[in-house]
């Protein structure tokens, strides 16, 4: 019996090497996909609801979570990833920068959400998102939003644009670059208006202070250490809210 049943097991073992070698299984390409990947830890951003709003945080490497009891979720539009997300104070609109282009890693496009309608339209694009978009985005009142940008040696830049007309101006953050100097930031705004502030910039974002929003510069000295904030009304940047 044993005789008998070799045979037919070399034979079928033939075929099966044969088969493999002149007919090799189809290669499948790869077609990288957040979407595909894993839909289940994922969110479209159009399909956040109001509350979901409350649950955002950052991830690492500029990414956008949904972090609630149902679990964790990354946040993508176009089955493509969003860097930062910014809910306007009256919470009726949603901005939020994504890579458009699998192609192009230091391209960026920010979009805004209208929260009532749901419609979305572009509003500022950059190929050169490692110079032009260096922080998350934050809102001044309801018609600007904010971000830095590289400007060159101790200094940063600060980008406004109107987020009706699409407009974009850009003032300047220095800094004392010698030791035997006191720590000092200089802003010079919008307009041309110059300030001095004394410690170096630790971050420096917006609040809304008796219904008025105001650019917030949080600051701290060479160590480290927490100096205080200082405040500007966001109308005394750009007067009546409009560009010249």
């Amino acid at each position: 019996m044993m005789q008998k049943v070799l045979p037919v097991y070399f034979i079928m073992l033939l075929i099966f090497v044969t088969s493999a070698r002149f007919f090799p299984p189809p290669q499948i390409q790869s077609s990288f996909s957040l979407v595909t990947t894993n839909p289940t830890n994922m969110i479209d951003v159009l399909k956040l609801n109001q509350v979901d709003y409350q649950y955002i945080s950052r991830g690492e490497y500029n990414t956008v979570f949904l972090a609630n009891n149902q679990g964790k979720k990354q946040v993508y539009y176009n089955d493509r990833p969003l860097k930062s997300l910014a809910l306007s104070p009256s919470e009726t609109q949603v901005a939020f920068l994504y890579p458009p282009a699998s192609q192009s890693l230091d391209e960026l496009a920010l979009v805004l959400l209208e929260g009532k309608n749901g419609t979305t339209r572009q509003i500022y694009h950059t190929k050169f998102a490692s110079w032009d978009v260096t922080s998350d985005l934050h809102w001044l009142g309801e018609n600007y939003l904010f971000f830095l940008r590289h400007c060159g040696t101790s200094c940063q830049g600060i980008t406004l644009l109107d987020v009706g007309t699409g407009e974009t101006r850009n003032a300047t953050l220095s800094y004392s670059s010698f030791t035997d100097q006191p720590a000092f930031t200089h802003f010079k705004d919008w307009l041309g208006q110059e300030y001095r502030m004394d410690g170096f910039l630790r971050e420096v974002t917006s609040q809304t202070i008796n219904s008025d929003p105001h650019l917030v510069f949080v600051l701290e000295d060479v160590a480290g250490k927490y100096l205080g904030s200082k405040s500007i009304p966001f109308i005394s940047l750009v007067p009546q809210q409009k560009f010249n």
